[in-house]
């Protein structure tokens, strides 16, 4: 798509207008996403090795001779990607990069958030990952057919490991499960400043308490092996690398990520695993088109799919959108190693609980339930007026946050805090602030209710130093956490499920050796893992493309927790991975995935192709399992504002396929087409539906094949892009400023306006312009502000709240300048009356009718300089 998009620059204030093919802007999308003022990442148009050195020299000679201070950032050298990070200082050296006749692609260097996970303390040593590998055959993998993973090689792009624990190896260099990886940042990098950067080759995590140990977690879960602990990660005879990303604090540019991607494939890497992402939904991210290219140079990669699925559809995270990669959902593990309580009124009785500290030393304590009936939805987020001075209050979770309920409870008395959660959720951590003083323990709902109806017996509570294990009641279903794809174009992510809901894993020394972490941060890891498995029975050279089907052949689609319904694809992708499945089976389906895209676009008939490659003749059946469909809106209560989180309708399509069935001799293929037929369901509410076509064949030692396919009842185009009252002109003073009405502005310090823009679906691109009222014509491009952001591409919709991944509104600052048309610098306008006209594409729009633009026009804005 070739459009005018508007020149990103340098924190100068200016813009201008270039071929969108070319330049690639980015808007921020939380406070640790801005773009890098003065960083750009080049992609030269020639990827011949031959001329690459030589290329980069008279690249930055070039720029030089012309007067334009550069700063070399990294250089990026593939049979892909050819190419230079770079820092500049002027808005021309800009132009001037943009118009190389050498530079194919110009986009900004951006920040992605350092990864977030739930962390679960327990204060035990005792593994759990064995659960998981029950939830995914790894367990049988190990025992029955002897694959450890051994000769693979998985390269890790995260926070750097502890390859001193016992379980990592010990060391680091060749001949150590550690052999590879270099640490591209430092301790003290804080992802912004190139003066807190400190490279080495040694990627070791020593940062200490207050870090996460997020790589180390990551590499346990891989390739972990702790023979005394009887702790083993998914392929524990595979090989790791680690190249380290981030500091001990704080976030990384997308540059450095695209680096470590490029030494992880020069390195030999046969998997690469990214726990890291942001927000996006487009797979035109700089990070997801190199992550797609180096799959096809024949490396598999798993990235996580985000955190986000608190914030509904089309949350799809780069660089997992890269088209060819593995995007990650978690599934919740099978059951969890807790501290233990007993209470005084359950005899014989352990409960297992969660905290985010030491267990606390209290015992023989009475308990207070805050309310009298459980089935309370604002526990504790009021004023608490029972008698708990001195006691521990029983809350319910909902409703309000968990600091509230305790610094409720804490500023009654209490001397300690037990939240019970909702129906079908498992204990988590409960994290507060340093202004809690008093113990703070999680529980299961069902564990909650028990203690509720003793409550007239007078219940004494006792902390013990055992642990116990809980059963997870949404074990094998999607983590609520799992951000709901797909991407803005109906592509479907995630892709497949790992376990990533409490996985037990290893963490650095400082931090006690080994602990629970629950992400899709975990899930990647978890496939990541397992396709080493595959590689090791059925040969290292196995194209990634074909490895991404035959998992996603053999997965398992779950039910929405609680229903009888199948979860839809763009929740759980594929299904959650099944190893022995995809190692043992002999038939293959291919495309292993279908978008039948929205009503606008959509092709009702699709064509696979079903392989056997087994010994013997297979009669191959084919099934039908429809999903619930994905209800992103609800349009009567919010209108097009996204439901948060994403919800479920019962509506389901219909599919018939050419043939009954087939009979396949050993080698052969056949091809059988699809046709699907939408649900009838009222096209405003654009619901996602999808499900399975399953493919069985009449072997009783063959598992059946399951295809997950999507398509949108509905059009994207007609999706509002503005939400109700935005765009909107905001003072600098939080204060809004009404339609028609006249504001002026002095510009003097902080007094100018700013634009305020909330999308409700994410558009390839924004434009902002500076209006003459008098002749109604375009005086040019609102300049580039590097503090609150710039027209851009690819943005993402915004969410209600403000997410891991996701913001809640774009905001841009106007100054008072304009960059003209075919100018390079901006200019002040004179005093005068102005309007700020805001332009967003429509998705699948074309940028060259005005049709399929969304237009906003401010108030008149009067400038009156002193």
């Amino acid at each position: 798509m070739k459009f005018a998009a508007s020149l990103l620059t340098l924190g100068l204030l200016c813009s201008t207008l270039v071929e969108a093919g070319k330049f690639h802007p980015r808007t921020k999308r939380s406070v640790d996403d801005e773009p890098l003022r003065g960083g750009y990442i080049v992609e030269f148009t020639n990827t011949n090795t031959v001329v690459k050195a030589s290329r980069y020299r008279s690249f930055v000679s070039t720029l030089g001779a012309k007067g334009h201070s550069v700063a070399v950032r990294q250089k990026y050298e593939t049979e892909v990607f050819s190419g230079i990070s770079i820092t500049v200082q002027t808005e021309n050296a800009l132009h001037d990069i943009i118009n190389d006749p050498n530079v194919a692609n110009v986009w900004p260097i951006f920040n992605y958030k350092r990864p977030e996970v739930i962390k679960v303390e327990t204060r035990n040593n005792k593994p759990d990952l064995y659960f998981a590998h029950n939830l995914t055959e790894v367990n049988k993998v190990h025992s029955v057919l002897g694959y450890y993973g051994k000769g693979i090689k998985v390269g890790v792009i995260d926070s750097g490991i502890d390859y001193t624990h016992p379980a990592l190896g010990g060391a680091f260099g060749p001949g150590h499960k550690v052999a590879y990886g270099y640490d591209l940042v430092g301790d003290a990098f804080d992802g912004v400043h190139a003066s807190t950067l400190h490279p080495d080759d040694d990627p070791l995590d020593k940062c200490g308490k207050g870090s996460e140990g997020h790589g180390t977690h990551v590499s346990g879960i891989i390739a972990g092996n702790d023979t005394a602990k009887g702790f083993l990660g998914v392929a524990p005879q595979a090989t790791l690398g680690m190249w380290r990303v981030f500091g001990c604090k704080g976030s990384t540019p997308n540059d450095i990520i695209i680096k470590a991607l490029e030494m992880a494939y020069k390195a030999g890497m046969d998997v690469i695993n990214l726990s890291l992402g942001g927000g996006s939904a487009w797979e035109e991210d700089p990070g997801s088109i190199f992550a797609d290219k180096l799959v096809g140079l024949g490396r598999s990669l798993v990235i996580a799919q985000g955190n986000d699925g608190a914030g509904g559809i089309l949350a799809a995270s780069a660089p997992g959108t890269g088209r060819r990669v593995i995007a990650a959902a978690s599934f919740d593990n099978l059951a969890l190693v807790m501290n233990s309580l007993t209470v005084s009124t359950l005899p014989g009785e352990v409960i297992g609980y969660l905290t985010d500290g030491d267990p606390p030393a209290l015992a023989d304590v009475p308990l207070v339930a805050v309310s009298n009936t459980t089935a309370v939805e604002d526990d504790g987020c009021n004023a608490i007026t029972k008698d708990i001075k001195g006691k521990i209050a029983l809350i319910k979770r909902g409703t309000c946050a968990f600091l509230t309920k305790v610094t409720n409870a804490q500023n009654a008395g209490a001397v300690g805090v037990i939240i019970y959660t909702k129906d079908g959720q498992a204990p988590i951590a409960v994290s507060t602030d340093a202004t809690i003083k008093i113990p703070v323990v999680c529980i299961a709902n069902a564990d909650g209710v028990k203690i509720s109806i003793t409550l007239s017996k007078g219940p004494k509570i006792t902390f013990g130093k055992d642990v116990v294990l809980g059963s997870i009641p949404t074990a094998g279903t999607v983590s609520d956490f799992s951000s709901w794809g797909p991407t803005n174009e109906l592509q479907l992510k995630p892709n497949l499920g790992g376990i990533g809901g409490n996985v037990y894993s290893t963490l650095p020394g400082y931090l006690g050796g080994y602990g629970t972490y629950s992400g899709t941060s975990m899930a990647s890891p978890y496939i990541a893992g397992s396709i080493a498995l595959l590689l090791e029975a059925r040969g290292q050279k196995h194209d990634p493309e074909t490895v991404t089907e035959i998992f996603q052949n053999y997965a398992k689609p779950a039910l929405i927790y609680g229903t009888n319904f199948t979860d839809n694809p763009i929740h759980q992708g594929a299904g959650l991975i099944q190893v022995l499945d995809a190692i043992k089976g002999t038939a293959h389906v291919s495309p292993a995935e279908l978008s039948f895209n929205d009503t606008a676009h959509h092709v009702r008939t699709k064509t696979i192709t079903i392989t056997n490659r087994g010994k013997k003749q297979t009669i191959f059946h084919f099934d039908h399992l429809p999903s619930a469909a994905g209800a992103g809106y609800d349009v009567a209560k919010s209108g097009f504002t996204p439901v948060e989180p994403g919800s479920y309708d019962p509506a389901a399509a219909k599919v018939k396929f050419s043939e009954k069935f087939v009979t396949l001799k050993p080698g052969k293929s056949v091809k059988v087409q699809v046709s699907v037929f939408p649900p009838k369901a009222n096209l405003t509410d654009h619901l996602i539906y999808g499900g399975y076509l399953v493919v069985k064949p009449l072997d009783a030692d063959q598992k059946p094949i399951h295809v997950p396919y999507i398509g949108m009842v509905g059009n994207m185009h007609d999706l509002p892009l503005f939400d109700k009252d935005y765009p909107v002109i905001q003072n600098t003073d939080g204060s809004l400023v009404k339609p028609k009405t006249k504001v002026t502005y002095t510009l003097a310090g902080t007094d100018y306006p700013k634009v305020v823009l909330r999308l409700l679906t994410g558009t390839a691109h924004v434009k902002l312009d500076i209006i003459n009222p008098r002749s109604k014509t375009v005086l040019g491009s609102l300049p580039f502000n590097p503090t609150y952001g710039s027209p851009v591409n690819f943005l993402a919709r915004n969410t209600i709240d403000s997410i891991q991944g996701l913001s809640q509104n774009y905001t841009w600052a106007w100054t008072g300048y304009v960059t003209p048309k075919g100018r390079i610098a901006p200019v002040p306008v004179p005093n005068g009356v102005y309007y700020i006209s805001v332009s967003a594409l429509k998705v699948f729009g074309d940028a060259k009718k005005p049709k399929d633009w969304v237009k906003w026009l401010s108030p008149p804005l009067v400038i009156k300089r002193s």
